[in-house]
């Protein structure tokens, strides 16, 4: 089984707030030009115009992807848009049971607001876990601030999917947000909080490897990064014992499914270790 905890539908079903058009233009402003920013803009659109919640699932089949979580982004504070909604994954995931788990987004700034969303996300809409940019949303994930949302993570039993790497896809992203080390306190705090570290930690792939193999209930996914696959100290992961702690993600549409797994599949671990991180290991942590 292969399971993608990391998917974003973006499709013609999707939901974009306040447009396409308007959304790729907030986020792309940092580029400065207008000419420029309108072009990236009707590319960004296309996104999600240009396939349907179909294509997604024949381009699953295609790559034998058995199980996508799917993603939505919160990023009313910074830039007042929404990339997919949670109705959106919620609905998704119940026309597919079988092929999708739905996670939530909020924006952590939002403060009550967000905890009150999360709660219905999960108690009325079902989703399973929580989404989270804190280099696009701009929030320091070691704020007691937020000490609400990670009580109300705890106290569903969800788990929280946290972008700990760099952010190269949309400009005006603070990589400073991103660095894994910030989750330490939380993991510290919150022992029983299942944390997901996104992206293999680029480039900080040393301290993400120091938080996985401390807390138990910390996790790595691969997503994003294939091509830089060799830089990840995975003889260290695999020393350490935390072969069962490795999942794997595409960030599709951003990176590909054939891309990822012939990456995974490249890697220097057994076929035994490599089943766990293609499905095994997410199975477990979902409990699907």
């Amino acid at each position: 089984m292969i399971i993608d905890v990391h998917v974003h539908p973006f499709c013609q079903e999707a939901t974009v707030l306040p447009s396409h058009q308007e959304a790729g233009r907030r986020l792309l402003a940092p580029l400065g030009n207008p000419e420029l920013i309108d072009r990236a803009a009707q590319g960004f659109a296309t996104l999600f115009t240009q396939r349907s919640l179909k294509d997604i699932l024949t381009i699953m089949d295609q790559n034998k992807v058995d199980k996508a979580c799917l993603v939505p982004m919160d990023l009313r504070t910074k830039y007042g848009v929404q990339l997919v909604t949670n109705q959106d994954v919620a609905r998704m995931a119940k026309e597919h049971p079988d092929r999708f788990i739905p996670f939530a987004g909020v924006d952590p700034s939002l403060g009550r607001l967000a905890v009150d969303e999360l709660i219905f996300a999960v108690k009325e809409l079902g989703c399973r876990g929580l989404k989270l940019v804190p280099p696009l949303q701009f929030f320091d994930f070691s704020d007691l601030r937020f000490e609400p949302l990670w009580q109300t993570a705890e106290d569903l039993d969800i788990i929280v999917w946290t972008h700990t790497a760099h952010q190269r896809s949309i400009p005006g992203s603070d990589a400073r947000y991103g660095h894994p080390m910030l989750v330490e306190p939380v993991a510290l705090k919150h022992p029983r909080l299942r944390i997901v570290l996104g992206h293999c930690g680029f480039p900080w792939v040393w301290e993400t490897w120091s938080l996985v193999v401390r807390h138990p209930h910390v996790y790595l996914d691969v997503s994003a990064y294939p091509q830089l696959y060799e830089h990840v100290p995975w003889d260290a992961y695999l020393k350490s014992g935390a072969e069962d702690k490795i999942l794997f993600a595409s960030d599709f549409p951003l990176r590909g499914f054939e891309e990822t797994l012939s990456g995974v599949a490249a890697l220097p671990v057994s076929p035994e270790v490599r089943d766990k991180i293609l499905g095994q290991n997410a199975a477990r942590l979902l409990h699907v």
